[in-house]
């Protein structure tokens, strides 16, 4: 490949070199530009992994959080048995 370069550079004539003018600077654009891609895409993984890092946190606390004590308003509930059905054994 790097012969194929030399050779067709080679091959310019003095005339038409002015076409070659801007190419070393385009080139180094488009790797300033994946150079800046890479970047971006090691600070969304780092942000993906941060966010699941909190998420585990917070659910192991939630574990480990003392669970509320059932509230008084519980008999009103459809699962406190009060239902004139439940005798018969129907569930609705």
């Amino acid at each position: 490949m790097t012969d194929d370069m030399n050779r067709l550079i080679s091959a310019v004539e003095v005339n038409d070199a002015t076409r070659l003018a801007g190419v070393e600077e385009a080139v180094w654009a488009r790797i300033g530009e994946r150079r800046d891609r890479a970047r971006m895409g090691q600070v969304r993984v780092a942000a993906v992994a941060l966010a699941l890092m909190i998420g585990v946190v917070n659910g192991g606390l939630m574990l480990m959080a003392p669970r509320p004590e059932p509230s008084e308003m519980r008999i009103f509930t459809v699962s406190a048995g009060l239902s004139p059905l439940a005798g018969l054994d129907a569930r609705g």
